[in-house]
């Protein structure tokens, strides 16, 4: 990491500045150097700052005090401009040896972006993410503009009848303001389809994919989020619902607010920082979850907890819009932090550096090289 940007994580976690996020990057860090075998962690050289640091990070995770806690913390490995964590837990093997990633792939594939498709309700298709949005979507009664965090976002800016579907692809992202001025941010490869107006008893929309719900309070309405395996009801909050078909399970996870996940005759109450998971089988069973990791491709970053190489690779493949193949995959869990918006090469580079093996991308598709 570099010495400017490790030095100003110290100052804000000494001085009780820090977000989570910097908190929880600066530990990984420790762990990282510690796993490598440095005797000598990080500190800030400072008199006194060291102590003040730790009470700080002590304050707000609640663990015991010890200068080796970070051992206990998710251990980190190597850094990517300054800002990329990752780590594998694994038994000890020997590293796979052999070029590195980037003289392996002759033309780098870069990050996803936003863009995605809206069906209107007489069928008409309207390509979102090129330069003449707002001029196609003013002639549907539909505003399309980048919002103050960069963001893409659709709104229905008049009343109307009938359905939309707004999908994105592989490598595609998107963030929609519905009719009732609820948000919702779609994740790669997922479809949204929506009442242009919402009427009747409930507001009802069906997900395929992976979303992330901002919803606009209304207690005489309320909001449901139909996806192939279950429903989601609400009144007024934040959650995220992870309901890929390759997946084992479909997730829903509360930030704020309380919703009922049913599937079947099934059905559980959820409050923030509690997940829900059905799996295939239709078993409904209730957890409590890591938030941060759950809606990190949202804020823009990919957050592994005791993820498997393969759905690491999933992840990874609808993002940059390639395909993995699984078979060939060692069983083993990564822990880390990468951002979404550096190219394939440099996110694979980070799993090559921690986990003992290399990978080929040919033809648009990631395999192990042995």
């Amino acid at each position: 990491m570099e010495q400017e940007i490790l030095q100003r994580l110290i100052e804000k976690i000494s001085d009780g500045t820090a977000t989570d996020e910097e908190m929880t990057l600066y530990l990984r860090y420790c762990a990282s150097a510690e796993q490598a075998g440095e005797r000598t962690l990080p500190r800030p050289g400072i008199k006194g700052v060291e102590e003040r640091m730790l009470a700080a990070i002590h304050q707000r995770t609640g663990r015991r005090k010890s200068r080796h806690m970070v051992r206990y913390w998710y251990a980190a490995a190597a850094m990517l401009t300054g800002l990329i964590a990752l780590v594998v837990y694994l038994k000890p093997e020997k590293h796979a040896t052999g070029p590195s990633l980037a003289t392996a792939i002759q033309q780098d594939i870069p990050a996803g972006s936003d863009k995605a498709v809206l069906t209107l309700a007489n069928g008409k298709k309207i390509t979102l993410g090129t330069a003449d949005d707002e001029a196609v979507a003013k002639q549907a009664g539909l505003r399309v503009y980048r919002s103050d965090s960069g963001e893409i976002v659709y709104e229905a800016t008049g009343a109307g009848s009938g359905f939309h579907e707004i999908s994105t692809p592989r490598g595609g992202q998107y963030r929609v303001v519905l009719q009732d001025g609820s948000k919702v941010w779609l994740n790669a490869a997922s479809s949204l389809r929506y009442p242009a107006t919402f009427t009747g008893s409930t507001r009802t929309v069906e997900l395929k994919g992976e979303a992330y719900f901002e919803i606009a309070g209304n207690a005489r309405q309320p909001f449901i989020v139909q996806t192939p395996s279950q429903a989601v009801e609400v009144l007024g909050t934040h959650f995220n619902v992870n309901a890929y078909e390759e997946n084992t399970h479909t997730q829903t996870t509360l930030l704020e607010g309380r919703v009922r996940v049913s599937a079947g005759s099934s059905g559980l109450i959820l409050h923030p920082g509690e997940q829900a998971r059905l799996n295939h089988q239709g078993a409904l069973s209730k957890a409590t979850a890591d938030a941060n990791a759950a809606v990190a491709w949202k804020n823009g970053y990919f957050i592994f907890n005791e993820t498997y190489l393969t759905e690491v690779l999933q992840q990874l493949s609808r993002w940059y819009d390639v395909e993995a193949d699984l078979k060939t995959i060692p069983k083993m869990r990564y822990n880390g932090v990468i951002p979404r918006n550096v190219p394939l090469s440099k996110a694979l580079e980070m799993l090559e550096f921690t986990g003992g093996v290399k990978f080929n991308v040919n033809n648009n598709k990631i395999s192990i090289r042995h």
